[in-house]
């Protein structure tokens, strides 16, 4: 077991390494434009240029320019954005709480969704009750998320204008609010992710519905329910927890389309606001922390699957 800790903690520590460097020099080579130009004006003198790519460190090594901010990075501090003149940190810390409580907020309603269905379709696998689920969610699926982000909105400020406020409240400012400013967007996402969800717990239940212990139980007397919920579905968990925790991770880097339908300050935006302004330093601390949190949330399911399958945990 401690083995396996171990294993999975180094791996995703190595992955994330990995990581930063692709993102640090992917920020410099795919982005086109130079901070210092545009900081300085376009009719600044090459020597006014030359002064601010001196202050910013760009005219030192590219290797170099990545093990400082590697370093500063491992410290907590991602640097000083050139532009606002605010801490990065200062920033993330007003954009990461609003990302990641909509990608809560969505990952539970699409749970809520496509682990019950998933479920009573894998108990009628090829019945009409089957095709029944499988088709309508098949549908969301394939629906964009601009779309349903612009339905969610016509049909909030058509009923629901005592339910929805259209603009972000911080949960500090107000809990209520907060929900009242979430709850739409989160739908928005859920419900187009809980298919996904569905066809995991589906695939993994037939799977074990088929195993001879299911049966055994079955034999033994033991009601419908227990054996499908109590036996099956919590053997059937290590898959469908590992599949959640990918796509808590994907949430988080995908909110772009439903942040900017509705205006919510999150990374999605603001990581698009900083690849118009070229701020490279705000945008190599947006990218890792979705990074980071992308991984930590595999880590963590990764963690809590030995607990569910004794297999692993004798490792």
């Amino acid at each position: 077991m401690t083995k396996y800790i171990l294993g999975r903690i180094a791996s995703s520590l190595g992955v994330l390494f990995v990581l930063s460097a692709l993102i640090f020099f992917a920020g410099r080579g795919l982005i086109e434009g130079n901070p210092a130009t545009l900081i300085a004006g376009s009719k600044a003198t090459p020597e006014r240029v030359a002064e601010l790519e001196h202050e910013l460190g760009l005219d030192r090594p590219i290797l170099v320019q990545y093990l400082e901010w590697l370093w500063g990075v491992l410290r907590g501090d991602f640097g000083t954005s050139p532009f606002s003149g605010l801490q990065t940190t200062e920033v993330l810390q007003q954009q990461a709480p609003v990302s990641f409580e909509l990608a809560i907020l969505s990952l539970i309603v699409a749970v809520l969704i496509g682990v019950p269905l998933g479920v009573i379709a894998a108990k009628r696998a090829g019945s009409p009750v089957d095709v029944s689920i499988r088709i309508p969610m098949i549908l969301l699926f394939a629906i964009p998320g601009f779309i349903t982000g612009t339905i969610a909105i016509i049909l909030a400020t058509t009923f629901l204008t005592n339910l929805y406020s259209p603009t972000y409240i911080r949960f500090e400012d107000s809990p209520l609010g907060n929900l009242q400013s979430m709850i739409l967007p989160a739908v928005a996402v859920g419900i187009p992710t809980a298919p996904l969800i569905m066809q995991m717990t589906r695939a993994s239940m037939i799977e074990i519905l088929h195993q001879p212990f299911v049966a055994s139980a079955r034999v033994n007397g033991l009601s419908d329910r227990l054996v499908t919920y109590g036996y099956a579905l919590r053997a059937a968990l290590p898959p469908i927890l590992t599949f959640i925790g990918f796509t808590f991770g994907a949430l988080i880097g995908g909110l772009l389309i439903v942040e900017q339908i509705f205006s919510l300050p999150g990374l999605g935006r603001g990581i698009l606001q900083s690849i118009g302004t070229r701020d490279f330093v705000q945008l190599n601390a947006q990218a890792m922390v979705l990074a980071g949190s992308f991984i930590a949330a595999n880590l963590i399911v990764d963690l809590l699957v030995p607990a569910l399958d004794r297999r692993i945990a004798r490792k």
